[in-house]
């Protein structure tokens, strides 16, 4: 089925802004084109807002699929979570560092946006011109590149967003992806990676 105006729209700005971050990554300038990024989103958000009230349910800013969406979620994350411990414990990254807990404050508002680009657009924007399996194997494989040249963090990314994008197809809950999302990258960044995670919320990229 072709994609409307509004679809068009969406997809060529998830892949603009994909293919910025890119750039801005190889430029060391990550924190100004997130910025900037954000307000564009922001700015397209508040139109589609104002022309169409109930399209952030349809996003999935929504509280009625919380519950249902919790017990699929919440054992995906503690699983994930739980290898996370293991490997950090064997790498001697336990207990985390004082920068961690601020991290895993913040870092769920990052997650709920990338959640919202990852699935509310560029995976649901794919299904309506693809068929399902196409579509789940193109956005996930663009949520891995998103993140290059950094391959731990694509293999990372690829395998997160394989998981969510089903998730969410299921239980569309942004709320909840993008807070699991942040305690998981939070736990990622730190004990598999080994990086400090709030100098790269402040400038670096993120998983």
């Amino acid at each position: 089925m072709p994609l409307d105006a509004h679809g068009r729209t969406e997809l060529a700005l998830v892949l603009a802004l994909g293919g910025g971050n890119l750039v801005a990554e190889a430029a060391h300038a990550k924190t100004p084109f997130v910025l900037a990024g954000a307000v564009i989103c922001l700015a397209w958000v508040a139109l589609r807002i104002r022309g169409e009230p109930g399209v952030l349910r349809s996003w999935g800013f929504r509280t009625d699929t919380l519950v249902p969406a919790l017990r699929p979620v919440g054992i995906a994350t503690a699983s994930i979570l739980a290898a996370i411990a293991v490997w950090a414990a064997a790498a001697q990254r336990l207990p985390p560092p004082p920068g961690f807990w601020p991290t895993l404050v913040l870092y769920p508002l990052w997650g709920i946006a990338q959640q919202f680009l990852l699935n509310a657009v560029l995976a649901r924007r794919l299904r309506e011109a693809l068929p399902e399996w196409a579509a789940w194997t193109l956005a996930t494989a663009l949520f891995s590149l998103a993140h290059a040249p950094d391959v731990p963090l694509m293999l990372l990314a690829g395998a997160a967003g394989a998981l969510w994008i089903p998730i969410y197809r299921r239980w569309p809950n942004l709320w909840l992806l993008g807070f699991c999302h942040g305690v998981l990258g939070s736990a990622v960044w730190y004990g598999v990676l080994g990086r400090d995670a709030w100098l790269a919320l402040s400038g670096g990229g993120a998983p």
